[in-house]
């Protein structure tokens, strides 16, 4: 350190939503019966059913495609219009245009 150089020392407040957050993490399968409307935290939790299991997916494989840059541009406009990822929207075209046999 260079001479004359201040130290500081930072003090990390404990905080307030530790407590809120540790329960939320534990509780992530259950929804809220009530909240406290002022500080936004549960009071009660309600169970809820679990999500069927998942099936698991398929291997993903990487596909690479140059296409030019209006091309690109169009495909991504009319995805972020339609709120749908480029990716997603691609495999749904690859998978009508080569349906499984």
């Amino acid at each position: 350190m260079s001479k004359g150089a201040k130290q500081v020392s930072f003090k990390v407040p404990a905080s307030k939503l530790a407590p809120a957050a540790d329960a939320w993490i534990a509780n992530r399968g259950a929804e809220p019966t009530t909240t406290d409307r002022e500080g936004g935290s549960v009071t009660a939790l309600k169970a809820v059913e679990a999500a069927p299991a998942p099936e698991p997916k398929e291997k993903m494989s990487r596909f690479t495609v140059d296409v030019p840059e209006s091309l690109h541009r169009r495909v991504k406009m009319q995805c972020a219009a339609r709120g749908q990822k480029m990716a997603d929207m691609m495999r749904d075209l690859l998978e009508r245009e080569f349906p499984t046999s």
